[in-house]
């Protein structure tokens, strides 16, 4: 059964081939006169409208009488879907020709180079249609002649450039050197669509767009005594840019070296812009070096037009199946060249370590961070670092210097206007609460205070002078009230006593912001800048673990009790519990006659004030 019904295809297939009879066709004769340097293309239209609608008008005006005469064409088809058919010029069947041929497109029949075989009838009709339009069909016979007379000075390129952005002409090839024809009335084609507008033989542009290129077709009716016979040339028009006048530009590669491992593959790309030039091929290329010699890579070529056709950007890639240590010992070298000259760009391959080189760059990174992660820390917590270390010190300065206090402390026993404002502990309190309850108490240092260990009585400025020379230290309280009053002497002498005594040294505590008077002597000015400061923050500083005392104990004099060591090891912050600063009495010092001065227990009963 399966076979019958391929017999019975078979059969209607060809009594539709061999049956149509195309007598009743539309017929259009076409001469196409070609140049004889050169194939050009030829493009066949099938018209339908155009064609039938004038052949079959007259038959109307014949039969006025009868009614509407029929029209061979419903008026309804498809031209884009037409049906070619080929009779030879000396007879015979009719050739059905693929619609899925290179050569028909869009219902137009495209036609080669001009061959004897292109002679003949060409017939073309619509694929669908209805049973009463087997007429609508259009008949052209083509005849070919060839173009030889050439002294009409330059001809008519079938072939024709327009400059983007300027004026431009488009002209009829096979009318420039016709010289029986003059000026006939031209009907245009661009891309198998008419255009309407133009009757001349050139169509002039004002300004030239991209949309502008694409296929011309001209044609115009040449007439003998015989017959009548219309007359088409191709145009190819192409819408370029002025040549380049510049070298092509490499774009990739960029670097002059390319990793590789051995025996792998490698892709090398060539990336170059070329100009736009309109008679030159350009070359793009690979090529190794080796010495003297030279070879060349194969490769693929893949050319992407600019949006603005100035230029071309060529990518030809090559790939080595295998790199080899040969390839390492080479220089491989991306060549672009136009009209202008050419451009290379060597590289060489560089042999990749692999994953131990990798490593080796992770160790390092880590290792670099974890440098700067140290030094971080140890610039943070130095002073904590080396109190550590005085731990474990077996020097102790305060053996053999025959002094009998570590730290002298002065500060001013008022408070200026200034420092009237409420929220932290006065200088007072700072001085005769808080040192002797954590530098006494928790760190075993002995402190002089001088209305707690200085018997009244005696030369004020003596006392100043004995007291310091028995000292290691001298802790100053800097405030308004201290640099503007008399205590700023205590500060004067100290700074005099030091420069002669090298086991003498003296820190400065900025207890609130101030102005150094203009009326200070020259060594006291010079010691306030150079001398190590440490700020007191207000209720911040008022824990024994708070920075403010880890700085006082870094800059007291280094001094073993074992009793004490303890409490040197929890300078590190959190290493100890604080616990209340202040209390009622002081804890008695070296002379232990802290209660029999009025001064002192005024002092120690004062409100709070800070600056």
């Amino acid at each position: 059964m399966l076979s019958l019904g391929w017999l019975f295809l078979c059969f209607v297939a060809g009594e539709q081939t061999t049956g149509f009879d195309h007598s009743a066709c539309a017929t259009k004769r076409l001469l196409w006169i070609y140049p004889v340097k050169g194939a050009e293309n030829f493009v066949l239209f099938c018209d339908l409208p155009e064609l039938l609608k004038s052949q079959f008008s007259h038959i109307n005006q014949l039969s006025p009488t009868q009614g509407p005469a029929h029209t061979p064409c419903s008026g309804n088809q498809n031209l884009s879907d037409v049906q070619w058919y080929k009779q030879p010029r000396r007879g015979g069947p009719l050739e059905e020709i693929d619609r899925n041929s290179s050569h028909e497109r869009r219902g137009m029949l495209w036609l080669s180079a001009p061959q004897i075989n292109n002679a003949g009838s060409f017939i073309c009709r619509p694929r669908l249609r209805n049973p009463q339009d087997m007429a609508c069909c259009v008949k052209t016979i083509l005849e070919l002649k060839p173009q030889r007379n050439v002294s009409c000075g330059n001809p008519a390129e079938h072939k024709q450039y327009l400059f983007l952005g300027s004026t431009g002409s488009i002209y009829c090839p096979s009318l420039s050197c016709q010289r029986d024809a003059q000026s006939p009335e031209m009907t245009w084609y661009r891309d198998g669509r008419l255009l309407s507008g133009h009757k001349n033989s050139v169509i002039k542009l004002e300004d030239v767009y991209i949309d502008d290129r694409g296929l011309y077709v001209c044609d115009y009716t040449q007439s003998d005594n015989v017959s009548s016979w219309t007359v088409r040339a191709v145009v190819r028009v192409e819408t370029i840019v002025k040549d380049s006048n510049r070298k092509p530009d490499i774009l990739d590669p960029i670097t002059d070296t390319l990793e590789a491992e051995l025996g792998k593959s490698l892709t090398l790309s060539c990336r170059a812009q070329f100009g736009f030039q309109k008679d030159v091929q350009p070359v793009i290329k690979w090529y190794a070096r080796e010495s003297t010699q030279e070879r060349e890579i194969l490769g693929s070529k893949e050319e992407r037009p600019e949006s603005n056709f100035k230029s071309t950007v060529i990518e030809y890639t090559a790939v080595l199946t295998t790199v080899t240590q040969r390839d390492l010992s080479s220089k491989f070298v991306c060549f672009a060249q136009n009209s202008v000259g050419n451009t290379t760009r060597t590289i060489q391959l560089r042999k990749k370590e692999g994953v131990v080189f990798v490593y080796i760059l992770l160790g390092t990174a880590m290792a670099l961070v974890g440098i700067l992660v140290s030094a971080a820390f140890l610039y943070w917590y130095w002073i904590e670092i080396v109190l550590l270390c005085r731990a474990y010190r077996s020097k102790d300065e305060t053996l053999k210097d025959k002094k009998e206090f570590d730290a002298f402390i002065s500060y001013a026993n008022w408070s200026s206007p200034e420092s009237a404002a409420i929220g932290s502990p006065s200088e007072e309190h700072l001085a005769l609460n808080l040192f002797p309850e954590v530098l006494e108490n928790k760190y075993g240092y002995t402190l002089c205070l001088l209305e707690r260990d200085v018997i009244p009585g005696g030369v004020y400025a003596d006392d100043i002078v004995s007291i310091i020379k028995k000292s290691r230290r001298g802790i100053f309280i800097l405030s308004p009230s201290y640099v503007n009053g008399p205590c700023v002497f205590e500060l004067q002498a100290a700074v005099n006593l030091a420069l002669v005594d090298q086991t003498l040294k003296l820190i400065l505590i900025k207890f609130c912001s101030f102005q150094v008077p203009e009326s200070l002597p020259y060594l006291v000015k010079k010691a306030l800048r150079v001398l190590p400061t440490v700020t007191w923050k207000g209720f911040k500083s008022v824990q024994p673990s708070s920075r403010f005392w880890t700085q006082i104990c870094y800059h007291m004099p280094v001094k073993h009790a074992s009793r004490f060591m303890c409490n040197r090891l929890s300078i590190i912050p959190g290493g100890f519990s604080p616990e209340n600063p202040t209390r009622e009495t002081p804890s008695g010092g070296a002379s232990g006659s802290g209660d029999s001065h009025g001064t002192r227990n005024l002092l120690l009963s004062s409100t709070q004030k800070r600056c």
